[in-house]
């Protein structure tokens, strides 16, 4: 088959290369320039050397599927453990240990989240800062033409056979509305209207003549922050430099404020943490994640839709999980369960 993926996150990245790997033809088309979803890196400071994972600092590899690729990635040098110098914060005092962290291996990159997906492309083609506006069904009245229609933002249309949306729910709504009156898709979007989405501030800062700190990360309670990473100690001879992600509170009651006051708020908050050396760091730069994790998750691997002639399935984190984890592993089941119905 001819398949198009919308969205070169790691449920999309992880279903094309598996169905890319079994003969079909796979193409992904993504809004932005890089790979991997929330599994990114921002490249900062003078020259652009210092790299911050700004959207997943670490993840963990309890699934068995996962826990596979992410020996898979270990052997080839992408990532590796870390967090063993996780700190707490319970709100007035930074604790060497956080008592709450559960017990289990962390991983995070060794050069950057970014480089994941990059390395999981390699098998498709990957159509970067490729917009998407909507599709077309043809079905099974076409003659020469392929089922579905992929309609670009630049007026292109790719004919594929197949459609993959690995998109967050509120985005795969709104491709999948530009096909409800040709198709039988109102169920999908009546299942995946009710997923909403926490959205988080991310701030990234570095201190270049700072001493480095001896933890990995900061697991902060009862403060506007949630985790601070410490992301020279990823990566030897980085400048000093962190990754503050800010808590759901703080998001919700701040998504209409300024920039200037977001970073202000989170950079004090971060002095009070630390004990007030970093109010000052020589640059920052503040992102905002619209769709940071799913509040909500269905209680399936993937959706895919009625019509035999025509295939379209979704596939995401918000299925059997919110995590790094169940986004792997809704792409993954779905590979496999076309791989075996379109051998």
């Amino acid at each position: 088959m001819v398949i198009g993926i919308i969205g070169a996150g790691i449920s999309g990245l992880t279903a094309g290369r598996l169905l890319a790997r079994a003969g079909h033809e796979v193409t992904i088309f993504e809004k932005s320039r890089g790979y991997g979803g929330r599994m990114a890196t921002r490249y900062a400071g003078d020259d652009l050397s210092v790299k911050l994972d700004h959207g997943l600092n670490y993840f963990t590899a309890e699934l068995p599927l996962f826990k596979e690729f992410a020996n898979e990635l270990l052997e080839n040098g992408l990532i590796q453990q870390w967090g063993k110098n996780f700190a707490g914060f319970d709100g007035e005092n930074l604790l060497d240990k956080d008592p709450t962290i559960p017990a289990v291996k962390y991983y995070t990159s060794t050069n950057g989240m970014n480089r994941i997906g990059k390395y999981m492309s390699r098998w498709v083609d990957v159509r970067n800062s490729t917009r998407v506006g909507g599709l077309t069904h043809i079905g099974a009245n076409r003659t020469k033409k392929r089922s579905w229609m992929i309609n670009l933002i630049s007026s292109e249309v790719v004919g594929v056979d197949a459609v993959i949306i690995a998109l967050p729910a509120p985005q795969a709504y709104g491709i999948l509305s530009t096909t409800i009156d040709e198709t039988n898709s109102l169920k999908i979007v009546r299942q995946i209207d009710e997923i909403h989405y926490r959205a988080a501030y991310t701030l990234m800062a570095g201190y270049s003549n700072s001493r480095l700190p001896e933890w990995d990360g900061i697991l902060c309670r009862n403060s506007l922050l949630d985790f601070v990473s410490n992301e020279s100690s990823k990566r030897e001879g980085q400048e000093c430099t962190f990754v503050l992600q800010a808590s759901d509170q703080f998001t919700k009651e701040h998504k209409d404020s300024d920039a200037d006051t977001v970073k202000k708020l989170m950079l004090t908050e971060f002095a009070k943490v630390t004990g007030g050396w970093s109010t000052k760091p020589d640059w920052h730069q503040l992102h905002f994640w619209r769709f940071s994790r799913a509040r909500k998750v269905l209680g399936k691997p993937f959706i895919l839709h009625e019509d035999e002639d025509s295939p379209l399935a979704l596939t995401g984190d918000y299925f059997e999980g919110n995590t790094v984890e169940n986004a792997y592993q809704s792409g993954y089941k779905l590979a496999k369960h076309w791989i075996e119905k379109y051998s």
